[in-house]
């Protein structure tokens, strides 16, 4: 195959890894300066929801993730890197479903089965128990296999799965609220089951878009450095695109 042919055909998705990573970027300076314009809030968020009510140390984590977002995004941006770019997203995914998981599991596991209830999606007592038993636990596992880089695209491909139709769910949901109430899509806020108390609906979209885009490109390969495991085929390829 010529090296012209070859370029044609990398150059599409070259292209597509480049604008999702620009995408990435963006929604991550967005989320960042998001927290910032609305530090009260998220501070409140920090205390409860992630529960470190040391002030001191609460205090420090609202003053500097949003900002830490926003240099993540700037990094992404540039393009700059890119494969310690990607470990760093792999680390984060790997945090955020980690809490997410102990979140939903702990200390109130009843609390979570009554959130995945409200979509009517499941009625089963049993697998309803299963459900609310098993995947926040689930979510901690795949934590932790992408924090110590472990079969990282079969775990990413979990996550997508998980992600594309709870995403879809949750939208789902937040159209029959904002039809019954007359409020519009935007200012819809509950309790969605994610882990993270009450939310809005745009914003958990966005985050979501995030944490998709993350997992497709750890999906493609991306964030093999500083792994134990990448993946559990060897002589699979990567793509630090």
């Amino acid at each position: 195959m010529s090296a012209a042919a070859a370029s044609g055909r990398g150059g599409p998705g070259r292209a597509a890894a480049r604008l999702a990573r620009w995408v990435l970027g963006g929604l991550f300076i967005y989320l960042g300066l998001s927290k910032v314009l609305h530090g009260a809030e998220f501070l409140k968020y920090v205390q409860e929801q992630l529960l470190v009510r040391n002030p001191f140390f609460a205090g420090g984590i609202a003053a500097a993730a949003p900002w830490l977002e926003v240099l993540y995004g700037v990094w992404l941006l540039a393009g700059i890197a890119r494969p310690a770019a990607a470990v760093i997203g792999r680390w984060q995914l790997g945090i955020v479903f980690i809490i997410m998981g102990l979140h939903k599991a702990l200390p109130h596991p009843e609390t979570f089965l009554k959130l995945v209830r409200q979509y009517d999606l499941v009625t089963h007592p049993l697998l309803l128990n299963a459900i609310g038993a098993a995947l926040p636990w689930f979510e901690v596992f795949c934590g932790v296999l992408l924090l110590a880089g472990v079969a990282v695209r079969g775990t990413a491909l979990n996550l997508v799965v998980m992600l594309v139709p709870f995403t879809v769910v949750v939208i789902w949901r937040a159209l029959g609220i904002a039809a019954a109430t007359g409020l519009p899509f935007c200012a819809v806020k509950f309790d969605c089951g994610c882990g993270g108390g009450e939310v809005y609906i745009c914003a958990k979209v966005i985050e979501n878009t995030v944490l998709l885009l993350l997992s497709a490109w750890l999906l493609r390969g991306a964030g093999r450095p500083l792994c134990l495991r990448h993946t559990l085929r060897p002589g699979q390829g990567s793509a630090d695109a």
